[in-house]
C-alpha cells in the first residue's frame, strides 16, 4: 500500500472516530434538553395552562395552598416568595417592598371575591433564599360565588368550575409535598363550612393515591401578624380544638394534623418587641420544615367527579381545550416557522451533507433519529401547542384553497357513481 493511501485510510479512521465522540456527547445532550425541554421554570413568573402544569419542574418541593375567599393566600405567598408587607408610623398604610421594586407577584385586595380567579403555580424562593426553591400553587377561594349567593345556582356552577380546574391541573402536574389550608379566625377558631367541605373533598380525592393524605396536609392560621397579640391568647388550647374538630368531622382523618400561625403584615417601628417577630417567623419555618421533609403524594390518580358533578370537569374541559387553540392563534405563526426549519435542517443533514458530518449531526440513518428529533422539538414547544398550530395553520392558509378542489374531486366521484350519493362536505367551525 502505498504511503498516500495508508495516509487517506489513517484520515477516515480518525473522521470515523471523531463522529463516534461527537455522536456520543450529542446524545448527551439530546437527553438532558429531553429531560428539560420546555419546563415552566422561570421564577417568579405565574403559569396558569393545563400545558403548564404538565410542564412544571419536577424536582422542586411543592405546595398547594388553599383557603376561604379573603384568608390571605395571595398575601401569605408573597410574604414567602420575599417581599415585605409593611406598614409604618404615622399614617399605618400597608404597602409592599422588595424584590427591587417589582410589584407582588399575586394580585392581593380586601373585600368578599376571590382575586384569584384560576388556579396558578410560580416558582418561588422561600423569602428569597436561593437554597430554598419551592413551586407555590395559588387556588381561588374555594367559597367563592363571584358575588352570589353560596346556596344559589349560580355559586354552586362557580364552585364547581374552580373545583374541577384545582383538580384537574393537580392531576397534571403528577404529585405535590404538602397542602397548606388556611383559616381566617384564630379568635372564634371555627372554621368556615367550605373549609370543612374542602378537607372532606381532600381526604375522598386522595383515597386512590397509596398514601395518606394526611401526612402531607398541614393548617395554618392566617393574619396572626407580628405586631398583632391578641391572637396569641390561648393559642395551644385553640391548636387542640382545632385538631379535634377535624379529627371527629372529616372521617378520614386519623391523626392530629399540624397546626401553625402565619402572618403577612409587618410593622416598622422601633418600638415594638423584637421576640414579637420572632414568634410571628417561627410559623413560617414551620411551614418549610414540613414542606422539605415531606414525602410526595400522588396526584396522577385523584379520583374522578362523578354523577352530577362530572359536568363541572367537562365544562372545565372544554374551556381548557379553548384556551389552549385561542393561544395556538397566537404563536401559530412563530411555531409554524420554528418546525419549517427544523425540517428543513433534518433534509439538509439527511441528503446534502458526505456521510461523516452528517454523522456528527445524529444522523445515524433510518427515520427515528428524526422522529426523536421531533419529539424533543415538540415536547420544547408544548405538544398541544404545536397540535393546535399546526390545526390552526391549515384552518387559515391551507383550508380555504384546498377545499374547492376537494368538493370539485367529490362532484367527480359522485358522477362516475351515479347509484351512490354524495355525502354532505363538511363546515368547519372556529
Amino acid at each position: 500500500m502505498s504511503t498516500g493511501a495508508a495516509a487517506a485510510g489513517a484520515t477516515d479512521v480518525d473522521y470515523i472516530q471523531l463522529a463516534k465522540r461527537t455522536s456520543s456527547r450529542a446524545l448527551l445532550q439530546v437527553q438532558e434538553a429531553l429531560s428539560g425541554a420546555g419546563l415552566r421554570a422561570e421564577p417568579d413568573v405565574l403559569y396558569s395552562t393545563l400545558e403548564d402544569f404538565y410542564r412544571a419542574p419536577p424536582e422542586s418541593k411543592r405546595l398547594v395552598v388553599v383557603g376561604c375567599t379573603g384568608a390571605g393566600k395571595s398575601t401569605i405567598l408573597n410574604v414567602m416568595a420575599g417581599w415585605k408587607f409593611v406598614q409604618r408610623p404615622p399614617d399605618y398604610e400597608f404597602e409592599w417592598e422588595g424584590k427591587e421594586g417589582a410589584e407582588p407577584l399575586f394580585e392581593s385586595a380586601a373585600g368578599d371575591d376571590s382575586v384569584t380567579k384560576k388556579t396558578s403555580f410560580a416558582n418561588l424562593q422561600f423569602f428569597g433564599e436561593e437554597s430554598r426553591p419551592f413551586v407555590a400553587i395559588d387556588t381561588p377561594g374555594h367559597d367563592d360565588p363571584a358575588g352570589a349567593d353560596i346556596d344559589s345556582p349560580e355559586a354552586r356552577k362557580a364552585l364547581g368550575e374552580l373545583a374541577a380546574d384545582l383538580h384537574n391541573k393537580l392531576k397534571a402536574i403528577g404529585h405535590v409535598h404538602a397542602v397548606l389550608v388556611l383559616h381566617n379566625d384564630v379568635m372564634s377558631n371555627r372554621l368556615n363550612p367550605a373549609t370543612y367541605t374542602m378537607l372532606k373533598v381532600i381526604d375522598e380525592k386522595f383515597k386512590q393515591c397509596g398514601k395518606s393524605v394526611w401526612d402531607n396536609v398541614i393548617v395554618a392560621y392566617s393574619k396572626c401578624n407580628a405586631f398583632d397579640t391578641a391572637w396569641r391568647s390561648k393559642l395551644d388550647h385553640k391548636i387542640g380544638q382545632l385538631q379535634k374538630a377535624i379529627r371527629e368531622k372529616v372521617a378520614g382523618c386519623d391523626r392530629e394534623v399540624p397546626v401553625i400561625t402565619l402572618g403577612g403584615g409587618d410593622l416598622q417601628d422601633e418600638a415594638r418587641a423584637p421576640e414579637l417577630s420572632a414568634g410571628a417567623s417561627a410559623g413560617f419555618e414551620r411551614l418549610w420544615r414540613f414542606l422539605e421533609t415531606a414525602d410526595p403524594i400522588d396526584t396522577s390518580k385523584l379520583q374522578p367527579f362523578e354523577g352530577l358533578d362530572a359536568k363541572w370537569q367537562k365544562m372545565v374541559e372544554a374551556k381548557d381545550e379553548a384556551e389552549a387553540r385561542a393561544q395556538a392563534a397566537v404563536i401559530y405563526i412563530a411555531v409554524t416557522i420554528k418546525l419549517a426549519l427544523l425540517l428543513g435542517v433534518l433534509f439538509w443533514r439527511h441528503f446534502l451533507l458526505p456521510g461523516w458530518l452528517s454523522a456528527i449531526l445524529l444522523n445515524f440513518g433510518g427515520v427515528y433519529d428524526e422522529l426523536l428529533i421531533l419529539f424533543v422539538f415538540a415536547k420544547w414547544l408544548g405538544p398541544t401547542n404545536v397540535l393546535y398550530s399546526i390545526t390552526h395553520f391549515y384552518d387559515v392558509w391551507v383550508r380555504p384553497k384546498l377545499q374547492p378542489h376537494i368538493d370539485k374531486a367529490r362532484v367527480l366521484l359522485s358522477q362516475q357513481q351515479p347509484g351512490k350519493p354524495m355525502a354532505p362536505a363538511k363546515e368547519h367551525t372556529e
